[in-house]
């Protein structure tokens, strides 16, 4: 069934809260994923990826990476059900905000630089979500 709202938007303040929650959960899950990674890259030795077999045993004997394979596998669930309730074409955009909260944490938390050009790079990004999240979340083209 096909939603056709009467005004521009109005069909995203009436997303089922299984997709609203689901749609944080990825943008939460992908936020968390991209900075631990990032912390656990930092944290191996200087010569730890000279090759791939040194590389895959130094990643296994670091519990940090287990973390970050954990992360994955929520993620993957977690956007399986996200895809089950909502077109791609409407949750893909949406979670585009962890581009958003990576920025933001990053700056944080691993001390990265917020520079014009990654603001105004988020900037766009808000505004491109802001106008898919006006479009209906299911047109009736999936299962």
């Amino acid at each position: 069934m096909t939603v056709h709202p009467k005004q521009p938007g109005a069909n995203f303040g009436r997303l089922p809260a299984r997709l609203a929650l689901g749609l944080l959960l990825a943008i939460v899950l992908d936020t968390a994923l991209q900075t631990i990674w990032k912390r656990a890259a930092l944290a191996l030795p200087a010569d730890a990826l000279s090759d791939p077999l040194s590389a895959a045993l130094t990643v296994l004997h670091q519990p940090i990476f287990l973390a970050v394979g954990l992360l994955i596998a929520f993620q993957m669930i977690n956007w399986l059900k996200v895809l089950d309730d909502a077109d791609v074409s409407f949750a893909l955009p949406i979670t585009a905000l962890s581009y958003v909260s990576v920025a933001a944490v990053s700056a944080i938390w691993l001390g990265e630089a917020m520079t014009l050009g990654k603001a105004c790079g988020v900037a766009m990004i808000l505004g491109g979500v802001y106008l898919v999240s006006r479009t209906d979340y299911r047109t009736g083209g999936g299962s």
